[in-house]
């Protein structure tokens, strides 16, 4: 079995007339496989970025959790209020190992219907601490109904992580991180994030995406590499307007799945 990719071409007469079509098939085996290389690659660069903020957001909770029981062994009383804020930080714990392994784990790819809305989610409950230590906050809007897409979620996942990590080291200073998830039309959704961060140069920004081509003194471009080809994969676009001193707005286009298509009337 190999991989290929089909051009077919009509071939005209004078008249306009089709007489007859080229095809030409190009083997693109060894391309899909260094894709697939370099998206690990970056997936593990990405959760080696996160450990340290989840490894954060556990000890907040352990520490709740530690000195609620030191409590009950000292008065040697158990109080029902404590026991509901135990399981509480319990279940926060559990929710972050949860993602933090989704993204670890290497992942067949499979392809289903998901809201965009909880994707999102999901992913800024993992950023939250990170952003913290910036002094970022992030803002989410989006539609009151659901937005499906036909998607690999890790997959979404990695690109919201890239981008928004982008978003987040490039405001030092602290700020505000805009997310907005909006309907263009039944057939296609955008997702935008815009910060107000240092911006990127005039200069790089129509080679943002190619290999080792970064504003960031430690970055390798990677990052927006792999986002891209998996936008690609997902038949959406990327778009990224910026400026120095200013911010940048990274738009993410995406079509709808067929549950998202139907008109309010006829749901």
């Amino acid at each position: 079995m190999i991989e290929v990719s089909v051009t077919m071409s009509p071939i005209e007469d004078d008249a306009g007339r089709i007489t007859s079509f080229i095809s030409v098939s190009r083997d693109v085996t060894e391309r899909n496989r260094m894709e697939e290389l370099l998206r690990r690659s970056e997936k593990l660069t990405t959760v080696g970025q996160l450990a340290a903020g989840v490894a954060h957001e556990i000890r907040n909770p352990l520490t709740t959790l530690r000195g609620f029981l030191q409590l009950q062994q000292q008065t040697h009383k158990v109080n029902p209020e404590h026991i509901g804020l135990m399981l509480s930080e319990l279940d926060r714990i559990n929710l972050i190992v949860s993602e933090f392994l989704i993204l670890a784990k290497p992942q067949a790819v499979r392809f289903q219907e998901k809201d965009l809305r909880f994707i999102m989610k999901d992913v800024l409950s993992l950023l939250n601490t990170q952003a913290h230590l910036y002094g970022v906050e992030f803002s989410l809007n989006y539609l009151d109904d659901p937005v499906f897409v036909h998607c690999e979620e890790n997959q979404l996942k990695q690109v919201f992580i890239n981008v928004l990590k982008n978003a987040v080291e490039a405001m030092p200073d602290g700020g505000l991180v805009k997310i907005e998830i909006a309907r263009l039309d039944f057939e296609e959704v955008a997702v935008t994030i815009t910060d107000k961060g240092e911006g990127i140069p005039k200069e790089l920004l129509p080679h943002i995406g190619e290999p080792f081509i970064t504003s960031k003194d430690t970055g390798t471009g990677l990052g927006l590499m792999v986002s891209q080809r998996i936008i690609q994969s997902h038949r959406g676009t990327i778009e990224i307007e910026s400026e120095v001193g200013k911010g940048t707005t990274v738009v993410i286009l995406l079509p709808t799945s067929a549950s998202s298509r139907r008109p309010e009337s006829e749901s």
